[in-house]
């Protein structure tokens, strides 16, 4: 039904019930349930943390993540913890969750107004949009793609978009690339490419060399309206989808790295 928003002003720490939903007078008519969503917003990012933790250590123990690693383990949590179905969530807009969820995280505040400044690892600070307390709805994106990238195993989420978060973003951008079932089928392509052609990908800078060229070549097979567009990818049987994928892929690496084949 609604969610606490933290903020902080002259060092004092208060907050706010927001909803997307039509109330009486104020939000604050569901504080009850706010509280409660907010409460169990700790386990959640306790469990994003420990998750962080545990795969973003260098081999002196620091903890130095990625923006992917960071949106990864907040989805994961959030999806493991069942956050979506909590019942503060009823009828809620998503979008709010990740409002939430972001100020608990930037003021490090927990539901007893305990500090726990380790949270703040958790945000991508890294992309500049981030670099600032957010205040508008394409700075939660990230989170939402997070949430999107959590239907895959870290590894294989990392390994399909090169532990890059702005790569998996230009497939978020276009909605009829998100199915898993495509994901998956790019993922066995991948996998079955040379090393140094994965390693080129993974180098090449978003929106440059040929790693943009095999999103937009999927984007052409499965467009969003027009002739094509009828069929989802997951509308397709598992091997034709394989097939599908295999095919524009192959055509799309062979016409962008023609020069990296070459020297191969």
């Amino acid at each position: 039904m609604a969610v606490l928003v933290w903020s902080e002003s002259d060092g004092a720490l208060g907050n706010i019930v927001r909803s997307g939903r039509r109330v009486m007078l104020s939000a604050e008519e569901f504080r009850e349930e706010a509280e409660a969503l907010d409460a169990a917003l700790d386990e959640t990012l306790d469990m994003a943390w420990s998750a962080l933790a545990v795969i973003a250590k260098d081999k002196n123990g620091k903890l130095l993540p990625t923006s992917f690693e960071q949106v990864w383990t907040v989805g994961r949590a959030v999806w493991r913890k069942g956050m979506m179905y909590h019942e503060a969530m009823k009828g809620e807009v998503r979008h709010l969750l990740w409002e939430a969820l972001a100020h608990k995280c930037w003021f490090g505040v927990r539901a007893d107004v305990h500090r726990e400044p380790r949270w703040q690892e958790l945000l991508p600070k890294k992309m500049g949009i981030w670099q600032t307390k957010p205040r508008e709805a394409k700075s939660y994106k990230l989170l939402e793609i997070g949430y999107w990238l959590r239907e895959h195993h870290y590894h294989e989420a990392g390994e399909l978009f090169q532990w890059n978060l702005t790569k998996a973003q230009d497939y978020w951008d276009r909605a009829f690339l998100r199915s898993p079932a495509l994901r998956t089928a790019v993922l066995a392509w991948l996998r079955e490419q040379p090393d140094s052609f994965r390693e080129q990908l993974k180098a090449g800078a978003r929106g440059k060399g040929g790693a943009r060229a095999l999103v937009k070549a999927l984007a052409k097979r499965f467009p969003a309206r027009g002739p094509g567009s009828a069929r989802l990818p997951q509308h397709y049987p598992t091997d034709q989808l394989q097939a599908i994928v295999d095919e524009v892929l192959d055509a799309a690496r062979d016409e962008h790295f023609a020069e990296h084949d070459a020297r191969a």
